[in-house]
């Protein structure tokens, strides 16, 4: 079902966006990714590569509206309609609001959590929409789940999360007409132990392959059947210390 689909995944350089990198190739797609640091994004098309599948790899800082820009430039000289967009960076910052926290910390942290998720989005809705068949996969968080405060995340981190919901939301209303899918996935706390293609049953904290496997059900499910928001429950990493 994913084979030869054209995928852009951002923050692809490590954890999950490295992981879900790996796995979609894995499927016979080729993956267009992007990390802040060229060298860590050349590093995951190079595992891919090393087990025969298809991928090419971008710096992009997805805080800074430049760099998002000259990234989806670089994508559309590509003429190959793209169709799956995996919304994946996000800069992680944590603890309460306080004198000491920059103001550069707090805009990076919304921008590269929300602002350069919607530029890129419009800048490739045109690639999307030639696809005919196209997905968008958006990692929210449950920091973007109303009423929920059980995290030390920073309240800049809550803000651009609970922004990409809306986004994610506002999104899937509008391009359902058009047939682009949009899915929203609120996963808590978890972790990306290996590329293997198991979990340990034992494993207490989500395991990433797990949202994975949600996410590929998710995909190649028929054009019928939209899932606009998954949502997912487990300990936090502070329940469990």
């Amino acid at each position: 079902m994913l084979k030869d689909k054209r995928v852009v995944v951002t923050g692809g350089g490590r954890d999950f966006g490295q992981a879900v990198s790996v796995w979609l190739a894995r499927e016979g797609a080729h993956v267009d990714l992007c990390a802040r640091q060229l060298d860590s994004a050349r590093a995951t098309c190079e595992i891919i590569q090393g087990e025969g599948g298809s991928a090419r790899a971008y710096a992009c800082d997805i805080a800074d509206a430049r760099s998002v820009r000259a990234f989806a430039e670089q994508l559309q000289a590509d003429e190959r309609p793209v169709d799956i967009l995996v919304l994946s960076a996000a800069q992680w910052l944590e603890g309460p609001l306080g004198e000491g926290d920059s103001d550069e910390e707090i805009v990076s942290t919304i921008n590269s959590g929300l602002t350069g998720s919607i530029t890129l989005t419009r800048a490739l809705l045109p690639s999307l929409r030639r696809s005919g068949a196209a997905d968008i996969m958006a990692m929210v968080s449950v920091c973007g789940v109303p009423q929920f405060t059980n995290s030390v995340a920073h309240p800049a981190f809550f803000a651009a999360k609970h922004g990409m919901s809306g986004f994610c939301q506002n999104m899937t209303h509008h391009l359902a007409p058009e047939g682009i899918r949009v899915t929203g996935f609120y996963p808590p706390d978890f972790e990306v132990t290996s590329l293997d293609e198991t979990v340990d049953p034992t494993g207490r904290l989500l395991n990433g392959r797990s949202i994975w496997e949600t996410m590929r059900f998710v995909l190649t499910q028929p054009r019928s059947c939209h899932i606009d928001a998954v949502h997912f429950r487990g300990p936090t990493r502070q329940d469990l210390t």
